[in-house]
């Protein structure tokens, strides 16, 4: 019986095994290289075809109906994360300082469809591999944000108004995934059986924002609801001995992809040839819970083990960003806009907490340009642009929950490319 004991609580940890779950990639590096390049300070103004995810607000900016697309490509250059003595699984292939880069493609839309009313659309595509679900060994740590695993697609539609007064008004929905499944397992002497199922439904995260502006100044804002994915998965197991059959349940929670909710707020200044934007963002990584097992049995005062809900010991994260664009009149039908920006996030690692996700602060940098074409007396213009992106990770130091120090030096860097076409109908 003591055995038996000691194989359903290493069961328990093995379902208990943090299920990793990414940043998007919208969130964590941008979308479009117009918004990129003004290091994506974009909650109270510039671009308008990517609004449906900065702020649906800022569809009604613009006067045309537009579309843009945009392909990005970003390069890890990590660190080795550490795992712990112990454990008795092989070495994980998905090592840090081994990971893959990054490419996808994006598409913006924003659609006039009256004086005072658009539609938008904002949407990523990974390229290859997507949508990924990982678990961890206890063992192990993991990147936060930065991962080639993070990458699933993204969808977000919205509806703008435009109001009197210089106010609009946006609202929408981000659609992501969520995970149910039944998990069936026998274990005897003589042999073993099992069976999973496990089936991926949509989920549909609100979001709203507003914008006020005049000739010269705008104020907007942003919020995103946490996206609840955390899904039950109702599990059954029987252990067998010589002496008897003990069957039990377990309920499983998994959490295959999740986002935090996300509060943003900015400001635009537009005078002459000068445009700047900033921009602050609170992530509520804090309400991150990691994954669950609640193990019963018929002789509950025997067989029960229950683990209670655990804090994956983040915390929130806040975003600082600054951009500034500087327009050239190069003729009558072509133009050129200048832009640059920087970020700053902060970590979502608890000083005093340990967690296997791991999550530096880190410092951007990015610039880049566009260049546009009027194409007929209509008005009609075609663009093209393309935007740099350098991040530097700052020195961390953190514990893993089972006490293996991580320490990372200043020397991780990430390098993204994006490049793109609009046309403005």
């Amino acid at each position: 019986m003591t055995r038996l004991l000691s194989a359903i609580s290493a069961l328990g940890l093995w379902l208990c095994s943090s299920l990793t779950s990414y940043a998007n990639v919208f969130d964590t590096y941008g979308q479009g290289a117009s918004t990129v390049a003004v290091g994506n300070a974009t909650t109270a103004g510039g671009p308008t075809a990517y609004a449906a995810y900065t702020n649906p607000a800022l569809l009604t900016l613009s006067s045309r109906s537009e579309i843009s697309s945009s392909v990005m490509w970003t390069q890890f250059r990590l660190g080795r994360l550490p795992e712990a003595p112990g454990g008795r699984l092989p070495q994980d292939q998905f090592s840090a300082d081994k990971a893959e880069d990054l490419r996808g493609g994006s598409l913006g839309i924003n659609l006039k469809l009256h004086d005072r009313l658009h539609f938008g659309l904002a949407t990523y595509m990974p390229q290859g591999n997507f949508g990924r679900v990982k678990g961890l060994s206890p063992y192990q740590t993991s990147y936060l944000r930065y991962s080639e695993l993070q990458q699933k697609p993204a969808a977000y539609t919205a509806m703008a108004l435009q109001l009197p007064a210089g106010l609009s008004l946006g609202a929408g929905a981000y659609y992501s995934l969520k995970a149910k499944g039944l998990l069936q397992v026998s274990l005897s002497k003589r042999e073993s059986e099992g069976r999973f199922d496990l089936v991926m439904e949509p989920v549909i995260v609100p979001y709203g924002g507003f914008l006020w502006t005049n000739q010269t100044f705008s104020i907007g804002g942003f919020y995103r609801a946490a996206q609840e994915t955390e899904s039950e998965i109702q599990s059954t197991f029987a252990f067998s001995t010589d002496e008897a059959t003990l069957p039990f349940d377990a309920t499983t929670s998994l959490v295959p992809f999740y986002d935090p909710s996300v509060l943003r707020f900015g400001f635009a200044y537009n005078s002459g040839p000068l445009q700047l934007y900033a921009s602050i963002e609170q992530a509520r990584w804090s309400q991150f819970k990691a994954p669950q097992v609640t193990i019963t049995g018929n002789d509950v005062a025997a067989l029960s083990e229950e683990l209670a809900s655990r804090d994956a010991g983040l915390r929130d994260t806040y975003a600082y960003r600054l951009g500034t664009s500087f327009p050239f009149q190069l003729s009558a039908v072509s133009s050129l806009d200048l832009k640059a920006g920087v970020e700053l996030h902060t970590s979502a690692n608890e000083t005093s907490e340990r967690s296997t996700l791991i999550d530096p602060e880190r410092r951007s940098l990015a610039f880049g340009g566009s260049w546009t074409l009027v194409l007929d007396d209509a008005g009609r213009r075609l663009g093209w642009e393309a935007a740099y992106q350098y991040s530097s990770l700052r020195p961390l130091s953190s514990t893993t929950p089972k006490g293996s120090a991580v320490n990372l030096d200043g020397n991780k860097t990430i390098h993204t490319v994006v490049g793109g076409v609009s046309y403005a109908l």
